[in-house]
Order: C-alpha cells, then structure tokens, then sequence
C-alpha cells in the first residue's frame, strides 16, 4: 500500500523518466548486457559487480530518478556486492570496445541472441 503511493507520486512528478526506464528494461534486459559485456570486454571482470547492475544505476541518474551515482548506489546499497570506490572504478574504466557493442549490436525478437543491425 505504501508502495503505490510512493509510484503514484513518481509518476504523477516524473511520468516521461518512468516510462523511458520502464521501456529501456524491456529494450535492454540485464542478460543481454551482462552477455555483451562477457563477450566484448577485454581487461574488465564481472566477478562481484554485473554489467547491468552499473547499467541500472547509471540510468536511475541519467533520467533524473537519482541526483548521482552515489545516490543511486546508496538506494541500492542492500544489492550492490561492492564498495563505492569499486563501482567508480568500474564505471571509469568502461572500455571503448564494449560501448561500441552497445551501441552497434542489437536483439533478435524473442531469443535474446546479439546480431549486428
């Protein structure tokens, strides 16, 4: 009950920010980035922190849903399995090739698997 009153509030003060998030999680589920991520990173490692996990935070601040990273990490502070300064390292150290795989690769209807457009 609680709840809805807190989404209501959200909507009726941020709608676009919460149907931009609501549609990106349906457009980039956390598998497929976490499976970009393993194919196309070269020095980077996913042993405690995903892929999509640094994603989802990054988008909580991109739409305007968290003033920053921190505040986004602190929200998510029972889920997030590293420091601060570990998430910070890994968001500094994001590597060309695996953006431009973001960017340039994209899903197949219903499987899930990565094509090139």
């Amino acid at each position: 009950m609680v709840w809805q009153a807190v989404l209501e509030r959200v909507e009726q003060q941020m709608p676009a920010a919460v149907m931009t998030r609501l549609a990106l999680e349906q457009a980039l589920p956390a598998s497929w980035l976490d499976q970009v991520f393993e194919q196309h990173r070269q020095r980077q490692y996913s042993r405690e922190l995903l892929f999509s996990a640094v994603v989802e935070l990054m988008t909580l601040v991109t739409l305007g849903l968290r003033p920053s990273l921190h505040a986004a990490a602190r929200k998510f502070d029972e889920r997030l399995p590293v420091s601060l300064t570990a998430l910070y390292d890994k968001v500094n150290r994001c590597e060309p090739a695996l953006l431009r795989a973001l960017v340039t690769l994209r899903r197949t209807p219903r499987q899930g698997k990565l094509r090139r457009p």
